[in-house]
């Protein structure tokens, strides 16, 4: 028996490189949202504004639409309303839909349409920002930022749990009226009959995607050995912080921050 939930996440990351695989698609991520990695977990831990760090959100440009069926292992026969084709068991003759066969126990579906993205407005102006507050012990090494995140208008998970899995989805009456495609089975099904499939999830206004940002480790080792480590509940140094730092920071901050 497979891990499906782990299958998914492997599918996604390997499509998504670098992005953080949400999950449950329905919990809200927002950029500037702040996490506690210490202790190797990760728990929420408010959002940048808490920090005294402004972090405004612009919008981006995503696909349209993210389907993903690792590359024709997932097999989708579609079901027009007043046919039965082989293979159907479940759904009524009136029903529109559509049949998933999984050659093997790792296959994935994931359909995900209306994608739009949230990041920062200026990366520049956090980075600086964080500079400051790292300086002045407001930020701790172990917290990390979401910079990016990706949501969609609707979404289908489905992920096989051994081989020869299959499920048999039926359609909103709304969206079957005519030929069916791919993108129309994202959010608008209910699953009328399932065998060995570990993951099974559909819905609107979800949330797939995200990216995380952290101080870079090598900044922060550079930090040490030019100014001396940072005092308790005196942040880095007596002093104000040095306008260099800053400077670095607004100027490139790809050198101060690195993905998580």
């Amino acid at each position: 028996m497979g891990d499906s939930l782990g299958s998914y996440r492997s599918a996604m990351r390997d499509a998504w490189h670098g992005w953080w695989i949400n999950w449950p698609l329905s919990q809200r991520v927002r950029v500037g949202d702040v996490l506690d990695t210490s202790g190797g977990t990760i728990r929420p831990a408010g959002d940048l504004t808490k920090y005294g760090v402004a972090g405004a959100a612009a919008a981006a440009a995503p696909p349209a639409d993210f389907l993903y069926d690792a590359n024709g292992s997932a097999q989708v026969t579609f079901k027009l309303s007043g046919t039965t084709p082989p293979g159907f068991s479940a759904l009524a003759q009136a029903d529109a839909g559509a049949l998933v066969s999984f050659k093997g126990d790792t296959s994935v579906l994931a359909l995900f349409t209306g994608l739009t993205q949230d990041r920062f407005a200026d990366t520049r102006a956090v980075a600086g920002n964080l500079v400051k507050q790292f300086w002045n012990g407001v930020w701790a090494p172990e917290l990390a930022g979401v910079t990016d995140v990706v949501t969609a208008a609707a979404g289908t998970v489905l992920a096989a749990s051994d081989t020869d899995a299959s499920a048999e989805l039926r359609v909103d009456a709304t969206v079957g009226a005519g030929p069916l495609k791919l993108a129309d089975l994202a959010g608008n099904v209910a699953v009328a009959r399932s065998s060995r499939v570990g993951l099974e999830w559909s819905g609107t206004e979800v949330t797939p995607f995200y990216r995380v940002f952290r101080l870079r480790r090598t900044w922060l080792h550079r930090v040490a050995t030019d100014y001396g480590p940072r005092q308790p509940g005196r942040g880095a140094a007596p002093e104000a912080v040095p306008p260099l730092l800053v400077d670095e920071a607004r100027d490139d901050p790809d050198a101060v921050l690195e993905p998580l």
